[in-house]
């Protein structure tokens, strides 16, 4: 099993080699000598096309230039359309940029992706065909640096997705279409969810306050003993994702319901307002408590496994989605999240210690082929849908009672068990990481 970087679920794809910088001396992905190969690329606001749909396995120079009139992105995607190979941000109207990469044998997508922000425009099939050698090396040191460059590109292309989706989910809300607002909702929260490992880096004024502006949930709300969860004082400041759950998914007359449009778009606008400050965040526009946007390598394995041990200990019951009931698609998330981090660092691993890589890669399936049992059709435009959590598991309704153990369904056991192994691989990975 091989990965890079996630644009936004599954599986796949080994470690992309180093950038590095090179001249090239043929057009149109002809095969050069062993400075490399060329491929120009012509974006513009609708498009993004480039002049060789193939070339052989190694290093490669984009020549990309910008006839839109925006800033623009170009990226260099795996098979599955979901994660970064290489990419090259920021390229102004009218001018030109090179991304240098080296790519191994198999088949890629192109795509650009106008502002930073949103879908894929242009996406194409391109294929690396077995090459001549060239392929560059790396030692740990190299590979770890890349791996935090890969996954730093991953979670800035989240949340440069997750803005649109917000965006998209927003209107839908407040001008009151309950339907597609709840179709849109789990799907846009995926985008986040996969990011969820760093969630703690989230953070303007203190650590992770950022993440606690869009993600708390109501059993994290202050309260005191006798408090009920629809009491004033734990609904009384509540932002976010789950406080804007709690008025979708709840009836009109409900505590959790807003009790005018006003504060429905209050709510609204605090969660885009909050969105936008996490996308600046993670693009250096601004800087947090922590100063610029910088991850660790040690910090994003430790995490995805922190992360997985949750799921499998806490959020399998329900409490995180407890109003809308959506958990599967935060879980397929979550391990898509852990799947992106453990792919960067894949090759390390598997030089270090091969039966663990042989287990992780089992372990993401065994969990992979669970949470498939489970989805419930696509949607129109041919994301996944899942079936309602309550549907094959006990659950914790409106941040009431919590389930034990004891109660867990067949299928919630099940999901539990393989989740927590899954975990403890990945703490393993992180330990030979550090």
């Amino acid at each position: 099993m091989k990965i890079t970087k996630y644009l936004g679920a599954p599986t796949g794809i080994a470690l992309a080699l180093v950038l590095a910088s090179c001249s090239s001396n043929l057009i149109g992905g002809h095969l050069g000598n062993n400075s490399g190969q060329t491929v120009h690329v012509t974006m513009e606001d609708d498009s993004c096309k480039t002049d060789s749909a193939s070339i052989p396995a190694g290093k490669v120079t984009f020549e990309i230039k910008n006839d839109g009139s925006t800033p623009n992105e170009f990226e260099v995607l795996s098979e599955d359309k979901l994660k970064i190979e290489s990419e090259k941000e920021n390229i102004g109207p009218g001018s030109f940029a090179s991304l240098t990469t080296s790519l191994k044998e198999g088949i890629y997508f192109t795509a650009c992706k106008p502002n930073m922000v949103g879908d894929f425009v242009g996406l194409t099939k391109f294929e690396v065909t077995p090459g001549q050698g060239g392929e560059e090396t790396e030692d740990q040191k190299g590979a770890e640096k890349k791996a935090v460059q890969n996954y730093t590109s991953y979670v800035k292309d989240q949340v440069g997705q997750l803005v649109k989706a917000t965006r998209d989910f927003i209107d839908a809300y407040v001008d009151g279409n309950i339907q597609s607002a709840r179709e849109l909702y789990p799907l846009a929260r995926q985008y986040y969810e996969r990011i969820e490992p760093t969630a703690g880096s989230f953070g303007i004024d203190g650590t992770g306050d950022l993440a606690q502006a869009l993600d708390l949930r109501l059993q994290e709300r202050p309260s005191q003993p006798g408090d009920k969860p629809w009491s004033p004082q734990r609904l009384d400041g509540w932002t976010g994702w789950h406080r804007i759950e709690a008025d979708l998914y709840s009836a009109p007359n409900s505590p959790f319901s807003f009790g005018s449009q006003l504060e429905r778009q209050a709510a609204a606008d605090q969660l885009e307002g909050s969105t936008h400050k996490l996308y600046d965040l993670v693009y250096g526009k601004i800087k947090g408590s922590d100063g610029k946007f910088k991850l660790e390598l040690t910090e994003i394995t430790s995490g995805a496994a922190e992360l997985l041990k949750e799921v499998a200990n806490a959020k399998i019951v329900g409490g995180e989605e407890t109003f809308s009931h959506t958990d599967l698609y935060n879980f397929k998330a979550n391990v898509e999240g852990a799947e992106v981090v453990y792919g960067n660092v894949e090759d390390i691993i598997k030089a270090k210690d091969k039966t663990l890589a042989e287990q992780v890669e089992k372990g993401f399936k065994a969990v992979n082929d669970i949470l498939q049992r489970h989805t419930d059709g696509t949607t129109s435009d041919g994301k996944v849908k899942y079936v309602d959590y309550r549907s094959i598991a006990e659950v914790q309704e409106e941040a009431g009672e919590v389930p034990q153990p004891g109660d867990y369904t067949a299928e919630q056991k099940e999901l539990s068990g393989a989740i927590n192994a899954l975990s403890g691989l990945m703490s393993r990975v992180a330990g030979v990481i550090r």
